[in-house]
């Protein structure tokens, strides 16, 4: 089945996941959920044209900002069309991947889990390299 990206919304993105037997919460917050060995939140941005992926991860409290933020922008230059941030107050590292539709396209609900997967193996790679192994919790 395909949607738009105006069709995507939390219950749809849910179902989707379900169907594919992930594990797949909305939280108090109304934010999806998915876990399969790792947390991720899927969001639609209608008004941006886009939905994404985001997943957090804990960095130790002896992590140098500086480090961090290179740590960050080494993987930002490596992994084209996904971004590493690190929180403000330096307790996580932020990996985001948004999808862009532009001009009513659609995407089918296998291509959704697909990108997930796919979302999930580079964060699992990125966290396996030298680039975050002294930061992660």
């Amino acid at each position: 089945m395909e949607f738009t990206i105006e069709q995507l919304s939390t219950d749809v993105l849910k179902t989707i996941f379900d169907a594919a037997f992930l594990d797949s919460t909305i939280d108090e917050d109304g934010d999806l959920c998915v876990e399969d060995g790792m947390k991720v939140w899927v969001h639609g941005m209608p008004e941006k044209d886009s939905f994404g992926y985001t997943a957090y991860f804990g960095i130790s409290s002896s992590v140098e900002r500086i480090k961090l933020l290179e740590a960050c922008n080494s993987f930002n230059e490596t992994y084209l069309g996904l971004k590493a941030t690190a929180t403000e107050g330096n307790e996580a590292i932020a990996f985001n991947y948004t999808v862009l539709m532009k001009g009513g396209g659609k995407i089918e609900a296998k291509e959704i889990v697909r990108l997930l997967r796919y979302f999930q193996d580079v964060v699992r790679n990125a966290l396996g390299d030298d680039m975050f192994d002294e930061f992660t919790e």
